[in-house]
């Protein structure tokens, strides 16, 4: 089956916004009758963004090693600092980045070095001295952590659309084990399915209701002959939670509808030698 690429559509940092109305009625038909079938799918936990930290909260987040503008689950083990010595950490942080960071622009500044496992972007905090904003990026493996810092830690990090800007490149004290070594697991979802399905703003407004996540692009990658199916490629912007727990969802409750899901490339990732042009072309 044949796709035809089209142009990519760049999301914003924030997550997408459900939009009301008969758009989303065949998934909500279809939703219904997976509810009556089996139970309803939640992927995981997430503190409410809404709601304003005590400073109790904040203390105790900070302690542990979070930042108080941390949305996800810090009791869970895979959300706390691992138990490694210093040079198997594959956490970064970074340190400078511009206010109006969004994970769009944050993750478009990296390529060919490594699968993104996860991204976290703390904005400014003015009342706490804090003018720009600062991010935590985690690595699949060591090789693709090492190979930025490598290459940002002596000179800074700049980002395409804020290139006057130089973040300060530093391990991140709060540990990440490799996941998924030498696999093929990413933050980049290929999503395919009939299309009243498969479209962006009913699949947004879809995962709006499991999860909160961060998306850096999505890109249509074109319709079978018949028009009866179409290719969607979702780059979220971390796997941890957000990639995997789409595609869980997605899976169970889609898969009888004809919807498929598998992980695409990072376009983060290193460049294989198969993929680099040739010379004088």
């Amino acid at each position: 089956m044949g796709y035809n690429p089209a142009p990519s559509a760049t999301a914003s940092n924030s997550t997408a916004i459900a939009r009301p109305g008969s758009a989303l009625a065949p998934l909500n038909r279809h939703l219904h009758r997976v509810r009556e079938q089996s139970s309803y799918y939640h992927p995981m936990n997430c503190r409410n963004p809404n709601r304003e930290l005590t400073e109790e909260e904040m203390a105790q987040l900070m302690l542990m090693g979070f930042s108080p503008n941390y949305k996800g689950d810090p009791s869970l083990p895979r959300n706390q600092s691992a138990e490694i010595p210093a040079e198997e950490n594959c956490s970064l942080f970074l340190v400078g980045l511009a206010p109006d960071l969004t994970t769009h622009e944050l993750l478009a500044g990296i390529r060919d070095v490594g699968r993104v496992f996860a991204t976290h972007i703390n904005p400014p905090a003015p009342e706490r001295g804090h003018a720009f904003s600062a991010a935590k990026l985690v690595f699949f493996d060591r090789e693709g952590a090492e190979r930025f810092y490598s290459r940002y830690a002596a000179t800074g990090f700049r980002t395409p659309h804020h290139p006057d800007l130089c973040a300060r490149v530093t391990w991140n004290r709060v540990r990440s084990a490799e996941e998924d070594k030498g696999g093929r697991r990413s933050r980049v979802l290929l999503i395919s399915g009939p299309p009243h399905i498969v479209e962006r703003h009913r699949l947004c407004a879809y995962l709006n209701t499991k999860m909160v996540y961060q998306i850096d692009d999505i890109i249509h990658r074109g319709q079978s002959p018949d028009g009866a199916r179409v290719l969607l490629e979702i780059r979220f912007g971390s796997f941890r939670c957000q990639a995997e727990a789409a595609r869980m969802a997605l899976m169970r409750e889609f898969r009888d509808a004809g919807v498929m899901c598998e992980y695409g490339r990072d376009p983060c990732d290193r460049i294989q030698e198969h993929e680099k042009p040739r010379a004088g072309y």
